[in-house]
């Protein structure tokens, strides 16, 4: 049948009905067999797709008005997304998107990527340390740290990329939408990615009337929150606004040999905008933002030795650390941007100009515990100071929305100087030798630029061909000083220096079967840019580089809504394939650690997303994603074979759940009610699928509950996180000892919100 090993099963109800539920028996959603599931066909897998999707639609004729009880079905609200560079009904759009709105993100308290992540089927977030975020969409990511090495999803800010992950995740306040791009996006967004593209919008100041809103909270953990924004029209076609988010909290694991508490929060944003309208059809939009965050980093709880044979050093409390090491976060980011939007007869002309700077310092141990406990054999510190500057310009052409033909011209510049130092200690017998005690000092200079085109033929009145192209050009010059304190001789400098350029396509096809069903399928290529690994102590292995590593996609989906508009139910099939994959990884052949091209991978899976209005005061929503991964050859030179393994943070099932409830309270005010469920599958950390690199399935319960008056100026929320107290880890590592970096417990406060 079309869900076998998806974890999903269909039932038949009387009224002919198709329903998609969860099936109890699928032994992954049980913590069963780890095991990858066997691999199948891809002509078999868009099938099976193309089955479920149009099996779905085949009820369209037993689902009616009369399945929604008394009354009139509320309709959902609109979404307009710029998936595709131009506004448009994410209905519409034949690209995997899921959007938040920044209610939706109030309401459910997603203050980071990582908590949008959650809720996102296909996107798993996690983190390595403070300053190396993880984010991975379908399977597609990567670990390095590297200042000669890129990402493979690239997160945006008002249409302004983020150049380094360190600078990455950040605070999320104040915003219009979150939209998740899953997939490649080849054609239409800068610096190219193979996995998917993270937009982030902020909210606009208004022209119209004056906005003053005020938060104060707090709760356990000593945790204290304060944001709000005043927006203001200066004139008949100007506005400014101004925002602030500060969050301060306790850390809670505590390191138990000098009282220092880790995964601490203490971050301060604020962001200036200015809005003009300087003629009907011209208006511009100047930004800027400042973050600063201050932390005593990541906490690692001791398990056992890295044998993982000798327990003795492990008191047994997850929530104590064992590093005896003053870790420390730090980081100050700086962002401009320049936005101009003219509207023509035949469309619109836009230019987005952007420099961002940021400044990230982290001290912090490698490994789960201090060198002077006897289990442990070694302990890996390293100080890491990462300092990007990037220049950006774009300038596109949307024509207008034409009856045969509408397109988009564009071209991208974008320039990035990061200086990055890392500095390497390795401590052994008891901390009495010091085996390890290295410094890489890199300067990356990055230039690229891009031309993209894309145009759409309507050839019926409901049926659209799109054709995109891209042409990325890339200079990476690279110097790496490298000392070895501890061997002098091994010290080098280098200096290499690589082109790179890729063309990818991308060619959709959007049919609306009728006015609540559109069905789309797409090839879509994508890449990420080859570089250097600028932190291995060998010379030659950082000037062999490694090439770009390209991915090709076809999706197949339906986007339907049901009952007069109050459902949504969206539904995506796709096959990715990867080729010349980017993995670091030790040569046992050549005897150095180096980034190669070195394996073809592939991903298929399915993504459901559901929003149902049942009534004026209930909004539900699901989501769930299954996704099959596998390395189809990955062999290290001289060394292991990876060759059918699960690519890493990749969970095989993944799944959401969640309800909004707003209900007068007669002339009073408005109840609210709100609560979620994400749940997440159990997936690996290395391409090895050791056991040792295996984060376990794990989901998490939130809820508030509050009132609002009913002019809606004040509203006071209770709310929790993680309620049922998981126990969750986020990485695992082998470094010295065996460890386990621990995700926050329940949290729990209160919050006031004065809005005018």
């Amino acid at each position: 049948m079309a869900l076998e090993g998806t974890g999903l099963a269909t039932d038949l109800t009387d009224s002919g009905v198709i329903m998609v539920t969860l099936n109890p028996d699928q032994s992954k959603l049980n913590g069963g067999d780890t095991t990858p599931m066997k691999k199948e066909r891809k002509p078999s897998l868009l099938s099976k797709a193309a089955l479920l999707i149009f099996g779905t639609l085949a009820s369209e004729g037993v689902v009616s008005q009369d399945t929604v009880t008394d009354g009139e079905a509320p309709v959902l609200e609109e979404v307009i997304v710029t998936a595709q560079l131009r506004e448009q009904n994410l209905q519409d759009v034949p690209v995997s998107v899921t959007a938040f709105s920044g209610e939706d993100m109030e309401d459910f308290r997603l203050f980071s990527l990582h908590d949008i992540a959650r809720f996102t089927p296909g996107f798993t977030g996690s983190s390595f340390n403070s300053s190396n975020p993880i984010f991975a969409v379908r399977g597609a990511n990567n670990t390095f740290s590297q200042a000669g090495a890129s990402k493979p999803v690239g997160v945006f800010i008002d249409e302004v990329f983020i150049p380094r992950n360190s600078a990455a995740n950040f605070d999320l306040f104040d915003l219009e939408q979150v939209a998740v791009l899953r997939g490649p996006q080849g054609t239409l967004f800068g610096r190219n990615v193979t996995g998917g593209a993270l937009q982030i919008t902020t909210a606009r100041p208004s022209l119209e009337k004056p906005e003053l809103k005020l938060k104060l909270g707090g709760g356990n953990l000593e945790y204290i929150e304060a944001a709000g924004l005043a927006s203001m029209p200066l004139s008949d076609n100007a506005a400014g606004k101004v925002s602030f988010s500060y969050k301060n909290r306790d850390g809670y694991i505590t390191d138990r040999f000098n009282d220092l508490d880790y995964n601490d929060i203490e971050t301060l944003s604020i962001r200036g905008q200015l809005l003009f309208e300087i003629s009907e059809d011209l208006e511009v939009i100047a930004s800027v933002d400042y973050t600063k965050d201050d932390t005593n980093s990541r906490g690692y709880t001791l398990v056992s030795n890295s044998a993982g044979t000798d327990f003795s050093d492990n008191d047994g409390d997850i929530e104590t650390a064992e590093l005896d090491l003053p870790q420390d976060f730090d980081r100050e980011i700086w962002g401009a941007s320049l936005r101009a939007y003219w509207n023509l007869p035949l469309g619109t002309v836009s230019s987005v100009t952007a420099y961002r700077e940021s400044d990230a310092t982290e001290y912090y141990s490698l490994g789960a515990g201090a060198v002077a406990l006897p289990t442990v054999s070694t302990q890996f510190i390293k100080n890491e100071v990462d300092e990007p500057e990037m220049f950006s310009q774009e300038l596109r052409f949307v024509s207008a929305k034409g009856e045969t033909f509408d397109y988009i011209l564009g071209f991208y510049y974008y320039n990035e100087d990061t200086d990055r130092i890392v500095d390497d200690l390795l401590l052994g017998i008891s901390g009495f030798v010091t085996f390890v005690e290295r410094s890489f000092d890199v300067n990356v200079d990055t230039e690229s630029y891009a031309f993209y085109a894309d145009a759409t033929i309507h050839l019926f009145d409901t049926v659209d061909i799109s054709f995109g192209g891209r042409y990325t050009n890339e200079d990476k010059e690279v110097t790496v000083d490298f000392t070895d304190k501890r061997r002098p001789t091994s010290n080098f400098l280098v200096t290499p220096q690589a082109d790179f350029d890729e063309f990818t396509t991308r060619v959709a096809i959007n049919w609306r079967a009728t006015e609540n069903i559109n069905l789309f399928a797409s090839r879509t290529e994508g890449f990420t840019a080859g570089g250097f690994n600028t932190e291995t102590n060998s010379a030659t292995a950082i000037n062999l580089g490694f090439d770009p590593e390209t991915i090709t996609a076809y999706e197949i989906g339906a986007k339907t809504q049901w009952l007069d508009g109050s459902l949504t139910f969206n539904i995506t099939g796709f096959i990715q394939d990867f080729e010349d994959k980017q993995e670091g990884f030790f040569n046992v052949a050549e005897r150095f650690f180096s980034i190669f091209n070195a394996s073809e991978a592939s991903m298929d899976g399915i993504e459901i997303e559901a929003f149902w209005h049942p009534t004026d005061s209930l909004a539900l929503n699901f989501s769930y994603s299954w996704l099959d991964t596998e390395y189809e050859r990955f062999v290290i030179p001289g060394g292991a074979d990876f060759t059918g393994n699960r690519l890493q943070t990749a969970p095989e099932n993944t799944f959401s759940a969640g309800f909004n409830f707003r209900h007068p309270i007669k002339d009073v005010g408005n109840l609210l009610l709100n609560a979620s469920y994400a749940w997440q599958d159990d997936y690996f950390t290395g391409a090895s699928n050791s056991p040792n690199f295996l984060i376990d399935s794990y989901g998490l319960v939130n809820a508030s509950i509050g009132f609002e008056t009913s002019d809606g100026r004040w509203r006071i929320n209770l709310w929790g996180n993680n309620l049922s107290d998981k126990e969750y880890v986020l990485i695992r590592g082998t470094s010295g000892a065996i460890g386990e970096y621990y995700g926050a417990p329940r949290t729990y406060g209160a919050t006031l919100t004065f809005n005018y």
